[in-house]
């Protein structure tokens, strides 16, 4: 890791994004973290508590920019244990909290909004699960802490009624959040396999209407939720994140660059507030070299960066970035005007402080995989405590004692959502 004085970069210089301005680009992006607190009143929900608010405000610095894990908009929406949601008081007051622990460290914070679409399973939404269209997954099965393994249920192809009213939950959860909350923007998660994506990707969209068939269709449903959301709460308060080089949850779509391009520009056309953007190289499941080999086998795929889409997205909206950053290989693209800004993920679990490390050069802390997903016996490890930490430089000792310490619990990799 790099150990120099980097405070002139322009990383630590301000930006405007949509409403706010901020005063470095350092960004935290959206991590899953399954810590939510279960609900003695509604059913199968969670919210966040206090340890979420010493979480965020932990990484609050002011003027930064921080993006909450992915939060469902419905209970139809969720398919994971411990993720709080945005639909019930009990979440709107915590989440409310949270808003304001880091407001008073004069930081920012956006709500990312989600649906995982097929990827959930009813024995935990309640429901059998909605999709583009009725096609599985087939790789996986579905798992989750306590649970035995079972496959993925065959979804629900939702009607044009059906599109409507999830845009419609996701427009309630917009307003809740920025209204109620006193967030100050929000983010669609449309990559990674979730239900937006499962719209974008041909493999899995077979529909016949018009958000089926042709590049345009595919990205209908998305445009359209785009233009709701800023009528809504206001295009400058709105965001998105898309993963044009994403495969996880079997996201085999082949029209890739001219699809995503597409999305790009025509969210860009809204003005909102910034598109984020998921490099090629990272992956939830698979190593760099791994990911890039399977991209090179993609076919109708040539070009694997991001230029196109970034040069598709137009003032005033802004480019963030995220997939694989540390603190050797952050600055060049930042200086070069690629992007605008970089949201960290891994890093930002171990490093707390992480913009000031980076400013001053310091080490960076090693992230532990193992304490990534919960729900553990003590959700503070590996969250907002982290005991037992190694410097990212130091050579890999193998399973951390962290991991040791939690009574043995074994992480679920199937469980991953929105990570950075």
């Amino acid at each position: 890791m790099s150990n120099c004085d980097h405070s002139s970069s322009k990383l630590f210089t301000a930006l405007e994004v949509g409403a706010v301005r901020l005063s470095h680009r350092v960004v935290l992006a959206p991590l899953t973290r399954n810590r939510g607190t279960p609900s003695q009143t509604f059913e199968r929900t969670w919210y966040p508590d206090a340890l979420h608010i010493l979480y965020y405000s932990q990484r609050a610095t002011p003027g930064g920019l921080l993006i909450t894990e992915a939060v469902p908009v419905s209970l139809l929406a969720s398919g994971s244990l411990g993720i709080p949601g945005m639909f019930t008081p009990e979440q709107r007051e915590g989440w409310s909290r949270v808003s304001s622990a880091v407001h008073n460290k004069d930081g920012f914070i956006f709500c990312q909004l989600w649906h995982q679409g097929r990827t959930t399973h009813s024995r935990l939404s309640g429901s059998r699960p909605w999709s583009s269209f009725s096609i599985p997954i087939q790789g996986n099965s579905h798992r989750a802490k306590g649970f035995e393994p079972v496959p993925y249920e065959a979804p629900h192809e939702m009607t044009l009624d059906e599109i409507v009213q999830v845009q419609n939950e996701y427009v309630t959860a917009a307003k809740m959040a920025i209204e109620e909350c006193k967030f100050d923007g929000i983010e669609v998660h449309a990559a990674n396999g979730y239900l937006l994506d499962q719209f974008h990707h041909s493999n899995i969209n077979h529909r016949s209407d018009e958000y089926g068939i042709s590049i345009e269709n595919r990205c209908r449903f998305t445009i359209t939720l785009a233009q709701k959301l800023c009528d809504a709460v206001g295009s400058d308060r709105v965001a998105f994140r898309l993963a044009p080089f994403g495969l996880f949850n079997e996201t085999r779509g082949e029209e890739r660059e001219p699809q995503w391009v597409y999305l790009c520009s025509e969210l860009s056309k809204l003005s909102i507030a910034y598109i984020h953007l998921i490099e090629p190289r990272f992956d939830e499941l698979q190593s760099e070299s791994d990911k890039l080999a399977s991209l090179h086998s993609t076919p109708n795929l040539h070009d694997i960066s991001l230029a196109p889409y970034q040069k598709a997205i137009k003032s005033p909206t802004k480019c963030i970035v995220a997939g694989g950053y540390d603190g050797d290989n952050c600055w060049e693209g930042i200086e070069k005007g690629e992007y605008d800004a970089i949201a960290f993920g891994r890093y930002f679990v171990s490093n707390e402080d992480l913009v000031g490390r980076l400013r001053t050069g310091k080490p960076l802390y090693r992230c532990d995989r193992s304490t990534f997903y919960g729900p553990f016996p003590d959700n503070a490890l590996g969250y907002t405590i982290h005991p037992h930490r190694e410097f990212a430089d130091q050579t890999d000792k193998g399973q951390s004692q962290l991991f040791k310490m939690i009574n043995g619990g074994i992480v679920d990799s199937a469980i991953p959502a929105a990570k950075g």
